[in-house]
C-alpha cells in the first residue's frame, strides 16, 4: 500500500500483514485485506512488505501489523430516506432485504432492495436504494457494480435536492477510489462529502468523512495529518453520544500507534476501543478489536498471546456467523503458524479462509488468500506452484479492479522468475509492477521495486562479465 512511514516495523515482520479498516457509519464491511478489508465498515485495503534477505523483497498482502487489522472505517452510511416509512409495496421489501443484509445474504438482499423500486418511489429513496445496493456489492468485493451504484446514487441525489443523500454518495464513491489506490481522487470526494455534512449540519456524517479522509491520508504515509483526522471524528462522536463511532476511532488512532512503533500506546487505544464495543454489545467490533491487540502480540513476537487473541476473535465471528470475519481469523492464525515456521498448519488454516471467501464470494479475499498461499510455497521452495497461486491472485485482482494487488502479485511472480534463474521474465514483471506502484503512488513498495530490479540488472551484467572472462 502506498508509503508508510513505518519500514522498521515491517522489517522485523515474517508474513503478511492486513488491514481490515471499517469506512464510516453503521455496519462495518470486514474486508480482510489479507486486506483483507474489508467487508463493509471495516476492509482496509493495504500489503505489506516481507524481507526476502539482501536479494530481494517479496510484497505480500495487506499493511502494518502482520496479519489483519481491523481498522474501524465507517462506510458513508446506510442510507435510508424515507424507507422505512414507505408504503408496504415498499417497505415489506425494504424490511426483508435489512434482514437478509444483517445475515450476510447479500445477493438475497440485492434482489429485495431493487425491488422497492415502485413508480411512486421518490428521487431522494432511489438514492438511498442505490447505497444500500452499492454497500452490498462493496461487501461482496464486486467494487465495479459498487461504484456504479454509488454514481447512480449521487445523480439521483442531486435531482432530488438531498444533501445528506449527496455526501453518502460522494463519500463511498471516495472509499472505493481509496480501495483502487486513487489516493487523490479519494480524498478529493471525501473532502466534498465533509462540506456538505457540514453545510446540513449532519454531524454522524462529518464524524464519518473525518474518519475515513484519516484512513486515506494513512495510507499514503501522512500519519499526522491521519491522525489529526481521526482525532477530530473522535471528538465529534464522544459530543454526539455514538458509541460506535468512537470505538471506530479509538480503533483507528491505535492502528497509527501500531503503524509508529508505539506498541503500548496501540494496545491502550485498542483497548478501549475493545470496552466501548463490549458495553454497547456490539460483537462485530468487540471481535474486530481483538484481532487488532493479536496483531499487536505478533508485532511485539508473543506469538502464543497473539494466537490467543485471534482465536478470541475467530469465535466470536462464529457465533454471530459473520464469515468473512472468520475468514479475516483464519488467515490471521494462518499467518501465525507461517512465522512460527509450522507451514502445513498454516496453509491448512489459509486454505480454510479461501475456502470460506469463495463460498460467499468475497473476491478481495479470495485474492488475498491466494497470495498467502502462493508465500507459503515460496518458503517451501516449490517455485511452481507459488507462481501458480500468484497468478490466480493476479487474475482476481484484475477483474475487480485493485490495482495495488495486481502490483503486488505481479512484484512477487518477478521475484519467483529471479530465483527460477529465467532474469528477463523477473524484470518484465517487476517493471509492470513498478509502473503501477508509481501510478498509486506506493512510495515504499516503488522504492522496493527499484531496488529489485537493480540487483537482476546487476547479477545480470555480472554473470555477463564472467562468461566474457571464461571465453
Amino acid at each position: 500500500m502506498p508509503g508508510w512511514g513505518w519500514l522498521g516495523v515491517i522489517a522485523a515482520i515474517i508474513g503478511i500483514a492486513c488491514a481490515v479498516d471499517t469506512w464510516l457509519l453503521p455496519k462495518p464491511i470486514i474486508r480482510p485485506l489479507i486486506l483483507r478489508l474489508f467487508g463493509r465498515g471495516e476492509k482496509t485495503v493495504q500489503e505489506a512488505l516481507k524481507s526476502g534477505g539482501s536479494e530481494g523483497i517479496t510484497l505480500q498482502i495487506p499493511p502494518p501489523p502482520q496479519g489483519m487489522t481491523h481498522a474501524e472505517i465507517k462506510l458513508t452510511i446506510d442510507y435510508f430516506d424515507g424507507l422505512p416509512d414507505a408504503p408496504p409495496k415498499i417497505k415489506d421489501h425494504f424490511d426483508e432485504a435489512s434482514k437478509l443484509e444483517k445475515e450476510h445474504d447479500y445477493r438475497g438482499a440485492i434482489k429485495q432492495y431493487e425491488a422497492c423500486f415502485q413508480p411512486e418511489t421518490t428521487a431522494s429513496q432511489r438514492a438511498a436504494l442505490y447505497i444500500l445496493i452499492g454497500n452490498c456489492f462493496f461487501s461482496l468485493s464486486g467494487l465495479r457494480e459498487a461504484e456504479g451504484h454509488y454514481k447512480q446514487a449521487e445523480t439521483a441525489a442531486k435531482e432530488a435536492n438531498d444533501g445528506e443523500g449527496l455526501a453518502a454518495a460522494l463519500g463511498n464513491i471516495g472509499i472505493i477510489y481509496g480501495i483502487k489506490g486513487e489516493l487523490d481522487k479519494a480524498l478529493a470526494h471525501l473532502q466534498q462529502a465533509l462540506k456538505i455534512n457540514q453545510e446540513i449540519g449532519q454531524k454522524e456524517g462529518e464524524a464519518a468523512a473525518l474518519g475515513n479522509m484519516g484512513i486515506i491520508c494513512r495510507i499514503k504515509g501522512d500519519l499526522d495529518k491521519a491522525l489529526e483526522y481521526h482525532q477530530k471524528s473522535l471528538k465529534i462522536n464522544e459530543e454526539i453520544g455514538r458509541k460506535e463511532g468512537e470505538a471506530a476511532d479509538l480503533g483507528n488512532i491505535g492502528i497509527i500507534c501500531h503503524i509508529k512503533g508505539e506498541l503500548d500506546k496501540a494496545l491502550e487505544y485498542h483497548q478501549q476501543s475493545l470496552k466501548i464495543n463490549e458495553e454497547i454489545g456490539r460483537k462485530e467490533g468487540e471481535a474486530n478489536q481483538l484481532g487488532n491487540i493479536g496483531l499487536i502480540y505478533q508485532t511485539k513476537g508473543d506469538l502464543d498471546k497473539a494466537l490467543e487473541y485471534h482465536q478470541q476473535a475467530l469465535n466470536i465471528h462464529r457465533e454471530i456467523e459473520n464469515r468473512e470475519g472468520e475468514a479475516a481469523d483464519l488467515g490471521n492464525i494462518g499467518l501465525i503458524y507461517d512465522t512460527k515456521g509450522e507451514l502445513d498448519k498454516a496453509l491448512d488454516y489459509l486454505q480454510q479462509a479461501l475456502s470460506i471467501d469463495r463460498e460467499i464470494g468475497l473476491k478481495e479475499g479470495e485474492a488475498s488468500d491466494l497470495g498467502n498461499i502462493g508465500n507459503i510455497y515460496q518458503i517451501k521452495g516449490e517455485l511452481d506452484r507459488a507462481v501458480d497461486y500468484y497468478k490466480q491472485s493476479l487474475t482476481i485482482n484484475r477483474e475487480i479492479g485493485r490495482r495495488e494487488g495486481e502490483a503486488i502479485q505481479l512484484h512477487n511472480i518477478g521475484l519467483e522468475y529471479r530465483d527460477k534463474g529465467e532474469p528477463d521474465k523477473a524484470l518484465e514483471h517487476l517493471q509492470q509492477a513498478l509502473k503501477i506502484f508509481e501510478e498509486i503512488g506506493a512510495k515504499i513498495e516503488i522504492e522496493q521495486a527499484k531496488q529489485n530490479i537493480a540487483n537482476i540488472r546487476k547479477h545480470m551484467k555480472s554473470s555477463r562479465g564472467q562468461r566474457s572472462d571464461t571465453v
